[in-house]
């Protein structure tokens, strides 16, 4: 099965575990996922939410079983290279890291955009794109991610704490403030009874959990599962993490939901042609400002700030510590796996992440456009967690099997040429990681890659609920077979070296 890994020092407690995978779930997407659940599925947003965080959760129990065997930096992306090999793992690796090292970019941008609108002024942004001078900030704001990283897990976890706080205050004092003003008008009563509603059905609510941002909202919860090798007992405090950061986090969403839906004025709601007209640019600000919610208007401006800039500083060091895990597997270049004797993680991870957090920024215009794309990414990363769990530990199969065509049903629901670009870009990656490691030999790379692009693209080409169930099955059967995962093994990276 491989050595046991031991981390050197133990510094994050199950509260900053929890709070780290909290704050990452508390980013841009609470400012606009209540009014895209309530466009996309309408009084079955409240299921979308729940059926998002069964999905996320059985992905991180998945993530747990692995992290309880290898308790190693960047588990979320090694995962399938310690139960298979490097070559396997890359395809994983790569939408897995890609994904978290893109919202960087987007919640710096994200944060630049409500500043422009606060200021009322074109200069950081001006027809739907960021201002060079936009662009600039943006950038300003990248370097503290960096700085508030380059220091440490210690100094990350402190300044985590502290945000957090400010990050779940806001919404729940939103919540009750939503809730109050709903009792001031008919939308607590009608707003849940519109004639139009009657178009939306559990179907929509399945939609949702992409289409809404639900799983980009809740990405996140596998962060601490990043930071193993630097939590005590990891073993325990990793699941319990994940639990714990999930219940609250889908708890205050579902909250902020009802208030939502409680609070826009039934008369504004009926002349939009009910939840599906609904359009507000920036949804909780605009109907702060309607309500003549001044205070909270204030408020959401500031957080608007906080909850991206919190999120994008901590998916800097998670993003860093995975590219880290890919050099550690021989799937990066080696110099890059090399730790920092004082502070213990990778600094030229870091810098190498922060360097192409600022080319995807400097070359996307809103941050809007990227999110399915991102939530693709997203989904092809979950998928290593079922199979390496099941891999590693063959009395799991069962549950890692059904994990995984779950997964790959709700690919289905991601727009088809969305997903083409997710499933392109991943293969011109991998081929271009095909030319720089022609020594590994074209029939290991056709052997241990080539299966799982193929699978993708067949999810892209045969859209049918039947095919991908059954696709999926056979698929996962193989790829976690003792014979397979033997094979992987014996044609693995005979120099791989890890150090945690």
């Amino acid at each position: 099965m491989g050595a046991e890994y031991t981390p050197k020092k133990s510094n994050v407690s199950l509260l900053s575990a929890t709070m780290l995978s909290a704050t990452c779930m508390v980013g841009s997407g609470w400012l606009f996922s209540a009014q895209l659940s309530a466009k996309i599925a309408g009084n079955w947003a409240f299921l979308a939410w729940v059926l998002a965080a069964i999905l996320v959760l059985l992905v991180g129990m998945c993530l747990s079983k692995v992290v309880a065997v290898y308790p190693v930096r960047g588990a979320t992306t090694r995962s399938s290279s310690l139960s298979h090999n490097g070559i396997f793992g890359m395809p994983f690796a790569f939408a897995n890291w890609f994904g978290i090292m893109v919202v960087i970019a987007t919640e710096a941008q994200a944060t630049t955009q409500y500043l422009s609108a606060a200021s009322g002024s074109a200069v950081l942004m001006e027809h739907g794109a960021l201002t060079y001078t936009g662009k600039l900030l943006a950038l300003f704001i990248l370097f503290i991610y960096l700085v508030i990283n380059y220091y440490g897990v210690k100094l990350l976890a402190r300044v985590n704490n502290v945000v957090t706080v400010l990050k779940i205050f806001v919404p729940i004092f939103t919540v009750i403030i939503f809730l109050i003003a709903g009792l001031d008008h008919t939308g607590i009563t009608n707003n849940f009874h519109l004639e139009t509603n009657d178009a939306f059905g559990p179907t929509s609510a399945i939609w949702a959990i992409i289409g809404a941002g639900l799983v980009y909202s809740f990405n996140g919860f596998q962060v601490s599962a990043s930071f193993a090798s630097e939590i005590k007992n990891p073993k325990r405090n990793v699941p319990l993490s994940i639990i714990l950061s999930v219940i609250v986090i889908m708890i205050l969403y579902m909250a902020l939901q009802y208030a939502f839906m409680s609070a826009v004025p039934h008369d504004v709601l009926v002349k939009s042609g009910g939840w599906q007209g609904l359009n507000f640019s920036s949804p909780l600000l605009n109907l702060a400002m309607l309500l003549g919610l001044n205070f909270v208007a204030i408020l959401l401006i500031a957080d608007s700030v906080i909850s991206p800039s919190a999120t994008g500083y901590t998916y800097l060091g998670a993003s860093s510590r995975m590219l880290y895990a890919m050099a550690a597997e021989g799937q990066m270049p080696r110099w890059i796996a090399k730790l920092d004797p004082i502070y213990n993680f990778s600094k030229r991870s870091m810098l190498v992440n922060w360097v192409l957090a600022a080319i995807v920024l400097f070359n996307a215009d809103s941050w809007a456009a990227l999110m399915v794309v991102v939530t693709g990414y997203h989904v092809i990363g979950y998928m290593a967690a079922p199979i390496s769990m099941g891999a590693i530990s063959p009395k799991t199969r069962i549950f890692g099997l059904i994990v995984f065509v779950i997964l790959s049903l709700i690919m289905m629901t991601i727009p088809l040429h969305d997903l083409m670009l997710v499933n392109a870009t991943l293969t011109v990656l991998l081929v271009i990681y095909a030319c720089v490691q022609h020594k590994v030999g074209l029939q290991k790379l056709l052997l241990f890659i080539l299966p799982f692009i193929l699978y993708l693209w067949l999810l892209y080409f045969v859209p049918k609920i039947w095919f991908v169930i059954v696709i999926s099955i056979v698929f996962y059967i193989l790829i976690t077979s003792k014979r397979y995962v033997a094979m992987c093994k014996e044609h693995g990276d005979t120099d791989r070296v890890i150090e945690d």
